[in-house]
């Protein structure tokens, strides 16, 4: 049985505290070779840590996974990001990189759900249902007459 990568998580809002690895792949987990999980990074963080994603698109995001090293042991597809809304809603950004039309590019295929629900998706690798998901979360959208906040393409 192969362990599944870990799910990395960006904060892209500011003002938001929260244990998160820095921009240096060094801080990032590690592949393991003993069939153990790695070990995501350890609180506490400095008082004074600003994460660097604050500011950055889930783009951004993106492209730095794409370009960590291969001993890193993060998911290169799916990821989870805190944005501007997650601390007034409770919820947090489900994103997943998705080939873009330009050659060496990537495009975020996103959408979010609760805390609770992303959490037991990272640790079951949930991701898998992830247009399921989606649509699921833009017909709610709809049918409430509230905006959508995600960026995924139709159920197929």
């Amino acid at each position: 049985m192969t362990l599944q990568p870990l799910f990395a998580l960006f904060v892209t809002a500011k003002g938001i505290d929260v244990s998160v690895a820095t921009e240096n792949y060094d801080d990032a987990p590690k592949n393991r070779d003993d069939n153990e999980l790695p070990e995501g990074s350890r609180a506490p963080i400095s008082q004074g840590f600003t994460s660097p994603f604050a500011g950055k698109t889930l783009r951004d995001c993106a492209q730095w996974l794409q370009q960590a090293p291969s001993e890193v042991a993060v998911h290169k597809e799916y990821f989870t990001a805190i944005d501007g809304y997650s601390k007034e809603d409770g919820t947090m950004m489900a994103c997943r990189i998705v080939e873009s039309s330009e050659p060496g590019d990537v495009e975020v295929e996103y959408f979010p759900q609760s805390t609770d629900t992303i959490v037991m998706e990272m640790a079951t690798n949930g991701g898998l249902k992830f247009d399921e998901k989606a649509q699921n979360y833009q017909r709610s959208r709809m049918n409430d007459g509230k905006p959508d906040r995600s960026k995924a393409g139709p159920y197929q």
